[in-house]
């Protein structure tokens, strides 16, 4: 029996699902034959990285510039080393306690500020274990992800496998595998497209799903209330998420007849299943799952940096349109109304890049890394 020890933390969904789908995954190739344990070990970086769960929030809600700067400032192989190398020497305890606790044959790292501490701390607390590294980022790497020590790095795209190499990184060690998801994500998106008569959606009217995230963006009740009044032909499913004030102020201005509001829910993937269209932002976890479940996809977000590779991911393949603002949103809407064959288009776009099967690919990968 080995064990794998996956690494997250939640600056932003993507890293916890990819280390939840991965767990998933793992019980599904070989059942309970190896242990594998998800740790939030954030918390356990040197200073200030530790803190980045709350920076990171309150950067992209009151301060992208600053999240923005912080990420040009870092972009760079030669400066995380020197970093990494002085942060350890100053503020490394936690992290050799991290891997006492929790030991394992092979570390993997789902988030990219792992990447320049993890392996050189393995090296005097670990130095049998492996350690592997999944890039959740569609493209346009940030530098963080370039690990030389890291035996296996999968990729979500060969634009990303070609980005690692050209960044000097070994071709042989790198595996496109796609952006990991929940492994059962294909079937509870059929299960949605089954679900939508029950759910009260019209075969007439073009179903439109907003998502804003667990925390539910204020934007996307502009982006509501425009569909709303521009009188189009469709029918509106809005995610508010933990945004109780969006919700509340949405059920009250929306026309019901054509309009549903929920908070947070745990079926997201039966509602993609349900839709026409996916309206979001450039997250390359949501943006993956959309994919698999055919979506034509209008972007109205993308965090400077971080999220502006996988929106132009999807926006060059022709599985989406950059639309930033709300009366954007309403004219793409309309020329796909009014263009059916751009919407069509659109929607075999989107499933051509869909990858249902990276996780379990993931972990298979990440097997042959034991003995």
């Amino acid at each position: 029996m080995a064990t794998f020890v996956l690494l997250y933390s939640d600056t932003g969904g993507g890293h916890r699902t990819a280390a939840d789908s991965i767990k998933q995954a793992f019980h599904l190739v070989s059942g309970q034959q190896h242990r594998v344990e998800v740790v939030n070990a954030i918390g356990c970086l040197p200073t200030p990285f530790n803190r980045s769960e709350q920076t990171y929030r309150a950067a992209i809600r009151h301060a992208r510039w600053l999240h923005y700067l912080s990420y040009l400032a870092m972009n760079g192989v030669r400066r995380m080393q020197l970093l990494s190398a002085l942060l350890r020497l100053l503020d490394g305890k936690r992290l050799r306690m991290l891997l006492q606790k929790h030991p394992a044959d092979v570390y993997v790292s789902c988030q990219p500020h792992f990447n320049p501490f993890v392996p050189p701390v393995m090296r005097t607390v670990a130095p049998y274990a492996r350690y592997a590294h999944v890039v959740t980022d569609l493209s346009r790497l940030h530098r963080f992800h370039v690990t030389h020590e890291a035996r296996l790095v999968t990729t979500p795209t060969e634009e990303a496998r070609q980005e690692l190499i050209a960044h000097g990184m070994c071709a042989e060690r790198i595996v496109t595998t796609g952006q990991p998801v929940m492994p059962d994500l294909e079937r509870r998106v059929q299960a949605g497209r089954r679900a939508r008569a029950r759910w009260g959606l019209r075969d007439d009217l073009l179903a439109v799903l907003i998502l804003g995230g667990g925390e539910g963006m204020g934007v996307i009740g502009r982006i509501a209330i425009a569909i709303a009044e521009s009188r189009l032909p469709v029918q509106q499913v809005v995610i508010c998420g933990r945004n109780h004030a969006l919700r509340d102020g949405l059920q009250r201005v929306l026309p019901r007849q054509t309009a549903r509001v929920l908070g947070f829910v745990d079926d997201v993937p039966e509602w993609m299943g349900a839709a026409d269209v996916l309206i979001t932002k450039a997250g390359s976890t949501t943006l993956a799952e959309g994919f698999i479940a055919g979506l034509p996809i209008i972007l109205f977000d993308a965090l400077p940096g971080q999220e502006e590779g996988p929106r132009d991911y999807a926006v060059l393949h022709g599985a989406a349109a950059w639309c930033p603002t709300p009366e954007d949103v309403v004219a793409q809407l309309r020329w796909w109304l009014n263009h059916k064959q751009s919407l069509d288009l659109a929607r075999r776009c989107s499933r051509a890049l869909a990858r249902p099967e990276a996780s379990i690919r993931i972990a298979q990968a990440l097997l042959e890394l034991c003995p």
